[in-house]
């Protein structure tokens, strides 16, 4: 390898793109690690996070910019929602998400969303080829999304989220390096869901776009494709509480360019096919305390086998009026992600 190969810029792009991978709790041989632009995979939703992450068939604000874009179909849904937190405090307290999305319906044709997401990757160290000191730099993520979704049945509905994204991991190249340590790609997520009642099944493919180039064309990096299909079902709903429970079952895509969605199924064994997959499982008793006020308790599990992340989740919510607050809680004993606080408010009107 060249060695301008092993300049800072290699080193601070390696570094952050590991730090946004251990901060979703992905282990470096993962999947995930072989992918730009991790930042996407920050799930926001303390609703969300206080059920194990398993949402992409139950939510119902804007953050289905993020989750599930076919679930925008509901056309009395107008709604703001925001997401922030510190996803490995016990390991880099200076990265930090934040997202942010609001929805809006159109009279009978569906339901358009914007989101933007935005995440601080840190300081990194800046040093030349022969590993001289030369500062400090911030590295960031950020994507801007536009969605739609609409019922295509009485029950069923589709949408899409087509995104801007730029990864920032260094401002200017080092030696005889091509470009910058900066990166600007497209790509789109494709949801749907079919809910005939109390139940409902839904899936997400999310991320497809062309590879992200920093240095050259030739060391390129797949989008961090995934695809996500899961179920809800609000089995108990009485006057006053209700009950909900959920699983999805994740499955990482990234391998080469575009079509990442199609070979990202076959790039290893079976046995290697089925490690990457995590799973994720949670209820949610709600107790409503008049027409407009509601607060709520949550539970779940997260199961990542080659992120060796098996962790309890635990959360709180309160509504009053037009008003949401959530709180999700992390345990992940031992790990680097542990003690992980993640917050989140919105408006629905």
């Amino acid at each position: 390898m060249p060695t301008s190969r092993k300049s800072w810029q290699i080193k601070s792009l390696l570094t952050a793109a590991c730090l946004a991978v251990l901060s979703t709790g992905i282990a470096e041989a993962t999947p995930e690690s072989r992918a730009a632009a991790n930042f996407l995979l920050f799930s926001p939703s303390a609703r969300a996070g206080g059920m194990g992450d398993a949402y992409v068939a139950i939510v119902d604000d804007a953050d289905a910019t993020f989750f599930n874009p076919a679930a925008l179909a509901n056309d009395e849904l107008r709604s703001l929602s925001t997401t922030m937190y510190r996803p490995v405090p016990s390991l880099a307290n200076d990265i930090f998400p934040s997202f942010g999305a609001y929805t809006q319906p159109f009279g009978g044709v569906g339901n358009f969303g914007i989101s933007m997401i935005y995440t601080s990757l840190g300081t990194q160290f800046r040093t030349d080829e022969q590993g001289q000191d030369l500062g400090t730099f911030t590295s960031f993520g950020v994507a801007f999304g536009v969605s739609y979704g609409a019922y295509i049945t009485k029950s069923l509905s589709l949408g899409i989220t087509t995104k801007l994204i730029h990864q920032n991991l260094a401002g200017s190249g080092a030696g005889a390096e091509q470009g910058s340590g900066t990166g600007t790609s497209f790509g789109a997520d494709v949801g749907f869901l079919w809910k005939p009642g109390t139940f409902s099944l839904g899936w997400s493919l999310r991320n497809v776009g062309p590879n992200m180039t920093f240095i050259d064309a030739d060391q390129a990096d797949p989008l961090p494709q995934t695809f996500t299909i899961g179920f809800g079902w609000q089995f108990l709903n009485r006057e006053n509480y209700s009950f909900l429970i959920a699983a999805d079952v994740y499955k990482p895509l990234p391998d080469e360019g575009f079509g990442s969605f199609i070979s990202g199924w076959s790039d290893g064994t079976v046995s290697e096919e089925l490690k990457d997959m995590d799973y994720h499982a949670g209820g949610e008793w709600k107790y409503r305390l008049s027409e407009v006020t509601s607060f709520a308790v949550r539970a779940g599990y997260t199961f990542d086998h080659d992120g060796n992340r098996k962790s309890p989740t635990f959360g709180f919510g309160l509504k009053y009026d037009w008003a949401n607050f959530d709180l999700a809680y992390f345990a992940n004993g031992g790990t680097a992600v542990r003690n992980v606080f993640r917050f989140s408010g919105g408006f629905t009107f």
